[in-house]
């Protein structure tokens, strides 16, 4: 996922490696807690100075870990399914 910032005053986009916890958080649609919880587990927390900074690449790497693999779906739902698309409208 690449996070695009456009530069004010130009028509140009960066794509941005570092965000904010603020920003983190609506990108990710997690809490400000838990994001902050994540990117430390992840590694991907940089202090500087006063603020902090997470590195989307480690973080999106730390993601892919609970991706869950795709399932079928049981029997019941497909015959739903197929008498949906059969129905004449």
């Amino acid at each position: 996922m690449k996070h695009l910032y456009k530069v004010p005053g130009t028509n140009k986009q960066v794509v941005k490696k570092f965000v904010r916890i603020g920003e983190g958080s609506i990108i990710y649609s997690i809490g400000h807690h838990r994001f902050i919880e994540m990117a430390r587990a992840a590694g991907a927390l940089y202090k500087v100075g006063n603020s902090a900074l997470i590195n989307t690449e480690i973080f999106e790497e730390f993601l892919e870990k609970y991706r869950e693999p795709a399932r079928l779906l049981p029997k019941h739902v497909w015959k739903k399914i197929d008498a949906e698309i059969k129905k004449p409208e």
